[in-house]
């Protein structure tokens, strides 16, 4: 039975100032032993198949202060479950669009320098019972946890969706499953995120904590008011 503290989408090098430490006070508030990111680990807006801001930097720049950013999670969470999210996979589907095998890239642990058990996309990491994705291989739309747990008549952990968070319960005559979406860890204000400006939803700060399969809770990460 494991104690899993639930790392959100950070997008680095996107991810915001003192998240890491935000991230080691609730580990020791939970004393976890386990940790798993869930997903969208970097962001590589330099990649994106979308609209891009002018002044964003190069591919070259952005792996660089990605990799600065990534060696503090790694520095504080030596050993981590990560799994692939649509924004790590960039690398694999622009190579896929020109025609690039992938047995011809650099694995993704290569690639960030991380010493972490790396799980390919749309994987489901089972824990205790509990499902861990990412998150967009389910359904979207509101409680997109809540939803995708049903789905799975199993408790289901998952990242991808920045502006939701918390912990939904669902029960019938045999089953009692949860639903929990961790928000995410990044800084809406750089540009890479400016996409996310227009839209009145805005990213909830925070990350998950899962006891043994069988309690689960989100920590907002409750910033000072501007």
């Amino acid at each position: 039975m494991a104690r899993v503290l639930v790392v959100p989408d950070v997008h680095c090098p996107g991810m915001r100032r003192g998240f890491v430490d935000f991230l080691q006070r609730i580990a020791d508030k939970w004393e976890t032993d386990r940790v798993v990111h869930i997903g969208d680990l970097v962001d590589l807006a330099a990649l994106s198949f979308h609209e891009k801001h002018v002044a964003l930097r190069n591919a070259v720049e952005e792996m660089r202060a990605a990799r600065r950013q990534i060696a503090s999670l790694v520095a504080a969470f030596p050993k981590a479950d990560w799994l692939i999210g649509n924004h790590d996979a960039l690398t694999e589907r622009q190579a896929r669009t020109v025609g690039i095998p992938e047995c011809m890239l650099r694995d993704h642990a290569e690639i960030w320098q991380v010493p972490w058990s790396v799980h390919p996309r749309f994987s489901k990491l089972l824990i205790d019972g509990v499902i861990y994705a990412h998150g967009d291989a389910g359904r979207s739309g509101a409680d997109a946890a809540f939803q995708q747990a049903k789905d799975n008549f199993r408790s289901t952990v998952i990242g991808h969706f920045h502006g939701q968070a918390g912990v939904k319960w669902w029960a019938n005559l045999e089953f009692r499953v949860f639903g929990m979406s961790v928000g995410c860890g990044i800084d809406a204000s750089r540009l890479q995120f400016e996409y996310g400006r227009r839209i009145t939803a805005k990213p909830i700060l925070g990350c998950g904590v899962v006891l043994n399969g069988r309690r689960a809770f989100f920590e907002p990460w409750l910033l000072k008011s501007r």
